[in-house]
């Protein structure tokens, strides 16, 4: 089952801790996100089993903005096998969510890593599954960020040019 958090799971979301070198939102910054209003527990997501919290995503958006704009961190117990599905999972169980409530676009998943690591079997394993997870969402659009992000979306920005009608200037 995945559902949005609610304040019953407070404890279990701020328990979610991965040793995977990838950046994640831990209990201080969870928090002080959920305080300033730039995560939300509409934007949390959990996968269960058995009532067990076994997957969680953390989406961000600005404070006072309507719609979450990227996911922040997905995390996927160790003892789950197949992260990649739960991952999945989550994320489409969210962005379904988020487009029922009318957001226009489905939000970023943006993977904050250590550059100077890329390369590493443990980066790549821990980058890998989240691709995958990404791409089963409906997030198959990957791209390297100057700062050591990587981040997937649903398709790339298009810039449209404006074509002025007969007899108007621009």
């Amino acid at each position: 089952m995945f559902a949005s958090a609610r304040r019953a799971d407070d404890q279990a979301l701020l328990q979610f801790f991965t040793d995977e070198p990838v950046s994640f939102v831990d209990s201080t910054r969870f928090g002080r996100g959920l305080a300033s209003g730039t995560y939300r527990r509409d934007w949390t997501w959990l996968g269960f089993v058995d009532d067990q919290p076994v997957a969680r995503g953390v989406w961000w958006g600005p404070a006072g903005s309507v719609h979450p704009i990227e996911l922040r961190c997905l995390v996927v117990h160790p003892s789950v096998p197949h992260p990649e599905v739960w991952g999945a999972a989550v994320i489409r169980s969210a962005h379904r969510a988020f487009a029922a409530a009318g957001a226009i676009l489905a939000p970023d998943f943006v993977v904050d890593l250590d550059g100077r690591r890329r390369g590493e079997p443990a980066v790549e394993a821990a980058l890998a599954w989240r691709r995958l997870a990404a791409s089963a969402a409906g997030l198959p659009v990957e791209t390297d960020l100057d700062d050591g992000r990587v981040s997937f979306s649903a398709g790339p920005v298009r810039t449209v040019r404006a074509v002025p009608l007969a007899g108007t200037r621009m």
